[in-house]
């Protein structure tokens, strides 16, 4: 017989399978080092609890959605916070802040996405960021 929900869950929990924490509001996400590839899992902290993971798993919410939310629940402070971020980048000037994308462009080209640029689109979650 195979394992139990709980403990498929319990092996992601607050482990290092769940790494680049982050909360942007409402919705925390991480990406997943999974048993069967990378996977990036997203989770809404609101009562309707929206989630989105990109596993194969059948069954909705998944594993990972489950280990998200207990991991934020048992230690929210090993997310880093969107928010408290912007508000840094809100006092530096235009330059610094135009350098800042650059590099950010280079490291990640599909974030043109976000600025609209053709070519990049990638389906986002239907969230309220």
């Amino acid at each position: 017989m195979g394992r139990s929900w709980e403990s498929r869950v319990a092996e992601y929990v607050d482990s290092d399978r769940l790494s680049q924490r982050l909360k942007a509001g409402n919705i925390i996400m991480c990406n997943v080092a999974g048993n069967s590839g990378n996977y990036r899992t997203e989770a809404g902290l609101k009562t309707d609890g929206k989630s989105n993971c990109t596993c194969p798993s059948d069954y909705f919410p998944c594993k990972h959605v489950a280990a998200l939310k207990e991991t934020y629940r048992l230690r929210p402070r090993s997310f880093v916070d969107l928010d408290r971020i912007m508000a840094k980048l809100a006092k530096n000037d235009k330059g610094v802040l135009l350098k800042i994308v650059r590099q950010m462009i280079l490291r990640a080209p599909e974030s043109l996405d976000a600025l609209g640029v053709k070519g990049f689109e990638r389906e986002e979650p239907d969230y309220d960021y």
